[in-house]
């Protein structure tokens, strides 16, 4: 029997989510020239739902930036293998047109899937979005 406030048949449309923690941000991704490098930020989930976004994404960053690039990941709160694929693939482009990719600034999450995987002996990695846009 229905409460008139719950639908009769079901939890309330809230009981599935936890107290406490803050909700996932949506996934975006910007782009903005630096001292002739393409600053691409991303924010969110990179999973398989947007990893062809991201894809695109970078590619045009590279085609109105140039090939010098810089990931910022302080705000990527997850990356599954398709995102990683993603990033592969623009290192092996950018560095293949005399270019260079750096990732700044992981979040542990993040930056655990780059060593698992071996990439941060790969793809250079820094602390911070300032140390990288120094180097």
């Amino acid at each position: 029997m229905s409460d008139g406030k719950h639908p009769p048949d079901g939890p309330p449309p809230d009981a599935g989510l936890t107290g406490g923690e803050p909700p996932v941000p949506p996934w975006e991704v910007t782009t903005r020239a630096d001292g002739g490098r393409a600053v691409v930020r991303l924010r969110g989930e990179l999973d398989i739902a947007c990893s062809e976004d991201l894809r695109r994404e970078l590619n045009e960053a590279r085609r109105e930036h140039g090939e010098h690039l810089v990931l910022d990941l302080a705000e990527l709160e997850f990356m599954d293998s398709n995102g990683l694929s993603v990033i592969v693939a623009c290192y092996k482009a950018a560095t293949a047109a005399g270019g260079s990719l750096t990732l700044a600034g992981p979040r542990p999450i993040v930056r655990r899937a780059l060593e698992i995987t071996g990439l941060h002996r790969r793809i250079p990695v820094t602390e911070t979005l300032q140390e990288a846009l120094a180097g």
